[in-house]
């Protein structure tokens, strides 16, 4: 932190007036901050506590949800163009087969997790097109959702 003298701009701070420049902090309160902050899609964020002391933690919003079905025996479906944070991918309830997800690369039997009717299983991406299902049985469903 020694040597970077720049203003902090921080609207999450709700200092009145609010300074074009940014505050200037001196290099105790900027250790100060960088505990009390994070980094967050490239932005300074506040980190946030309840009274009794304890940080907020949360999931990100929900997106939407939506159901992928196969129109094919060996189905494989590719996630469409869209930012996100978390994916939750679950076989449909009313399956006899299974579903393979997987992150990047096209799923196949011998490369993806396996989901019967009912499982579901989360993973971190960042876009949707990430996303890689092989749906074994024509007619049957996967059920995803995906927060932003």
């Amino acid at each position: 932190m020694a040597g970077n003298d720049s203003p902090v701009k921080m609207p999450e701070l709700n200092l009145t007036p609010e300074s074009e420049r940014g505050v200037d902090l001196d290099v105790g309160m900027k250790q100060v901050m960088a505990v009390l902050t994070a980094y967050f899609q490239d932005k300074r964020v506040t980190l946030r506590a309840s009274p009794g002391g304890v940080l907020y933690v949360c999931n990100s919003e929900l997106g939407d949800i939506f159901h992928v079905p196969a129109t094919s025996g060996n189905f494989l479906y590719t996630g469409g163009d869209i930012q996100c944070s978390e994916v939750m991918v679950m076989g449909h309830p009313d399956n006899t087969g299974k579903v393979w997800a997987k992150s990047k690369v096209v799923a196949t039997v011998d490369n993806a997790w396996p989901l019967a009717a009912g499982e579901v299983i989360k993973f971190s991406i960042t876009n949707l097109n990430m996303l890689r299902l092989l749906i074994v049985t024509n007619t049957e469903k996967a059920i995803i959702a995906y927060t932003m």
